[in-house]
């Protein structure tokens, strides 16, 4: 299976870089071998406005990745990959390797590598609601979004 990590760098022992769509490099890997397939090179993105988490995640779904293992994949980047029927686990620190090494050879979704303020969005999209940056009121947070994940529904 396919999975995707957002990297600092092309090796094995580059850092997890903890913004999927901001990323220097997305890296496709077997998860059967640990091998990596190709490193996408995603530097232009720190040049976009905005867009960057979309983009990369049109780009992991072309690449035939099934999983994504980073820090925090942003909510219009979820919807993609929710769309593509890619796996989404937030919270994942260290190097590449030692993030291959805990992902489930099965391909199954272990949301067990969560960091404190985390929160995995696994098949449904997050709701951002900027609580974490203190943005009450204008829309970022104040009573919610209303989206179906407030709501507790699918």
């Amino acid at each position: 299976m396919k999975i995707a990590v957002s990297a600092t760098g092309k090796e094995l022992s580059s850092a997890v870089d903890p913004q999927f769509g901001r990323a220097p490099y997305l890296l496709i890997i077997e998860s059967d071998t640990g091998a990596i397939i190709e490193a996408i090179d995603n530097r232009e993105a720190n040049e976009a406005a905005q867009g960057a988490g979309i983009k990369a995640a049109g780009r992991i779904a072309e690449a035939g990745a099934k999983a994504i293992l980073t820090g925090i994949v942003g909510p219009k980047a979820a919807a993609v990959c929710e769309k593509a029927g890619i796996d989404m686990i937030n919270g994942i620190r260290g190097t590449v390797a030692e993030a291959i090494e805990k992902f489930p050879a099965t391909g199954a979704v272990s949301r067990a590598q969560e960091g404190p303020g985390q929160r995995s969005v696994g098949k449904s999209v997050a709701c951002a609601t900027g609580k974490r940056r203190g943005q009450q009121g204008q829309g970022q947070g104040k009573k919610g979004c209303g989206c179906r994940a407030r709501r507790g529904g699918a």
